[in-house]
């Protein structure tokens, strides 16, 4: 599997703003506060939001510990989240978030070293209103 070209060229993109990418993390919390608790999504909603941190500590200068590929992967695999017409688009209720959740889930596996490298490097004390 492959993250979706226009992911990836948005993702690319994005890593040279990185104002403009913490609005897409705002963005995407959130997307992610409004999806709801369901038992399926959860643990993929969870990986979603160790990678928004990841991104949000990057793109403000406080992590460099990320690779440029996996950053690509990250920021895309929130890019495809935050689409609202993608394979299955969101409006579909019930199956709005399958494909955005198996992309999501497919990233995570991808670049699983490096979330954990970040999760040992990140902070125990959150910044307010940022989870």
């Amino acid at each position: 599997m492959k993250l979706p070209r226009f992911a990836r060229v948005r993702a690319r993109r994005l890593i040279e703003s990185p104002q403009e990418l913490l609005r897409i993390v705002e963005q995407a919390r959130r997307k992610q506060a409004s999806a709801g608790t369901a038992r399926r999504l959860k643990r993929v909603l969870a990986e979603l939001k160790t990678m928004l941190h990841l991104v949000q500590a990057w793109a403000g200068g406080a992590y460099s510990g990320v690779s440029n590929v996996n950053l690509v992967l990250i920021v895309g695999a929130v890019v495809y989240f935050l689409m609202p017409t993608d394979l299955v688009p969101d409006f579909i209720a019930g199956l709005g978030l399958v494909d955005d959740a198996a992309v999501i889930a497919w990233v995570v596996a991808a670049v699983r070293d490096e979330l954990e490298k970040f999760e040992a490097w990140r902070p125990t004390d959150e910044e307010p209103g940022k989870e």
